[in-house]
């Protein structure tokens, strides 16, 4: 009885020494965005271009798969290397490398889309920010499969039958760039480019890219290409100033 008597004074006494909960739990403070001010916003353009002997492309050969062939009604060559007039070139990412750290900026709700057509991915260089919907699309009357393999963020890997519904994933950490390819078709590949932020393009047949709303100040801009690499630029970019830069890969 005494023992008893004992345990239970001892167990009171350990609850009044225990702190006393008050209040609701603390919230967890909301994600503060950084907002580019459009008086203020500056924007910066350029050119990627190939300098010197340009690789012959490559024929593709679709053989193999009698649906592919039957897209196409004129030979199909590899889009490694694209350059046009003056050495212009294409799929090539630009992006702002250093100069916005401390930034965090408001997620985009819009979908990117990496469509398989011709046996083919389009485009061949696509980029989005971390965590936004990548949307792949099957508009081709074969089945595809489509395999990033990423080293930054998650593998997967995930077939895709005609008229199937889009395939929607998101890659959650920066990287540039993820490298895709398709199981079934050996020829298809493309890349994908994830940044933190929204400011980078991909250059077209003229090889010309634009980037708007930056906020003013100095930068480390870099281009990659998949055959290239990757070089970069410092611009400094003033208060509503339209800034240029370019690239050239040897």
């Amino acid at each position: 009885m005494r023992w008893r008597t004992f345990l239970a004074v001892a167990a009171a006494s350990i609850g009044c020494n225990q702190p006393k909960q008050t209040g609701a739990p603390a919230k967890k403070a909301d994600t503060q965005y950084f907002k580019v001010d459009p008086a203020t916003a500056a924007s910066l353009r350029g050119k990627a271009r190939l300098e010197g002997r340009r690789p012959p492309a490559k024929r593709i050969s679709m053989d193999a798969e009698e649906g592919c062939e039957a897209l196409h009604k004129s030979p199909v060559f590899d889009e490694r290397v694209v350059a046009g007039k003056d050495g212009a070139l294409s799929n090539v990412l630009v992006y702002i490398k250093t100069g916005l750290e401390g930034k965090v900026f408001a997620p985009s709700a819009e979908s990117v889309v990496l469509e398989q057509h011709g046996c083919q991915f389009v485009p061949r260089v696509i980029a989005l920010r971390a965590g936004q919907t990548l949307a792949v699309r099957n508009s081709d009357p074969v089945s595809h499969n489509i395999h990033p393999m990423p080293q930054n963020n998650r593998d997967w890997n995930q077939q895709q039958p005609p008229q199937a519904p889009d395939i929607e994933r998101r890659f959650s950490y920066p990287e540039v760039a993820i490298p895709v390819k398709c199981n079934v078709h050996a020829w298809m590949k493309s890349y994908i480019g994830v940044l933190e932020h929204p400011f980078f393009a991909v250059t077209g047949h003229n090889g010309e890219f634009s980037i708007s709303g930056l906020p003013p100040g100095g930068y480390t801009v870099a281009a990659w290409h998949e055959a290239f690499g990757e070089v970069t630029q410092n611009v400094v970019v003033g208060s509503g100033e339209a800034g240029t830069t370019g690239f050239v890969f040897r």
